[in-house]
């Protein structure tokens, strides 16, 4: 009912060109996106960090109490930190990013993540300090709205941002969301039920990597350079 109603009332209202991002022509595919270097890595960040975001959700309670010996209700809180963590990261991360920049946010983010597996895997301290970690680990989760939407309609005219924002969500819901716990899956019943968070260790270390190529698209820091 709800895309019925979009459908018959929403107008698009037309988009005026954004000063120094060239324009591409009216006709603007998957393929067209994929070529601006920005869309593309976050299309690539999209798919690692959705799967990462995946296969803790799936894995990491079963680990935790299968593997750790915590307690039903101590794994509970655990993975209540993570949402605390991310409603507040939401926030902090990308008010950071507009003031250093989107690329350095996005590049440390990741690799800030690796300290969630590697806790889980190894802290031998109390709840609470596992709690921090979790926290902190998961303030990656800040960096997605980055990735799938503001960087995507900053590195694209206008005119375009629907096409490079479909694709950047789109792909990181359909590959990361949907295959990543089938592998996660198959490795933990390969080896042990560890392999499924080395195998989030693995993704935030390539993720921290591919940022790297990120062009710096934040207003504030493009001003400075251009002044």
């Amino acid at each position: 009912m709800s895309a019925i109603i979009i459908w018959f009332s929403l107008k698009e209202p037309p988009a005026p060109p954004r000063p120094g991002v060239e324009y591409e022509g009216e006709k603007y595919g998957i393929i067209d996106a994929l070529k601006n270097r920005n869309v593309l890595i976050c299309v690539i960040l999209g798919v690692l960090m959705v799967s990462y975001f995946v296969v803790c959700l799936t894995f990491m309670p079963i680990f935790l109490t299968s593997v750790r010996g915590y307690t039903g209700t101590e794994m509970s809180w655990l993975i209540g930190t993570l949402g605390i963590s991310a409603t507040i990261g939401s926030f902090a991360t990308s008010a950071l990013s507009d003031r250093i920049g989107r690329r350095p946010v996005m590049i440390a983010m990741p690799f800030i993540g690796i300290i969630l597996p590697m806790g889980a895997m190894y802290w031998t301290g109390s709840v609470w300090g596992l709690a921090a970690i979790f926290f902190f680990g998961w303030g990656l989760n800040g960096i997605f709205p980055l990735f799938m939407a503001t960087v995507p309609s900053e590195s694209v005219d206008p005119r375009h941002a629907a096409t490079a924002l479909g694709l950047t969500m789109g792909s990181a819901e359909i590959l990361g969301g949907v295959f990543a716990p089938s592998i996660a899956g198959a490795a933990a019943d390969a080896s042990t039920l560890a392999a499924p968070l080395w195998i989030m260790v693995g993704l935030t270390i390539v993720s921290g990597i591919v940022a790297l190529f990120l062009k710096e698209t934040a207003p504030s820091q493009v001003a400075k350079r251009a002044a």
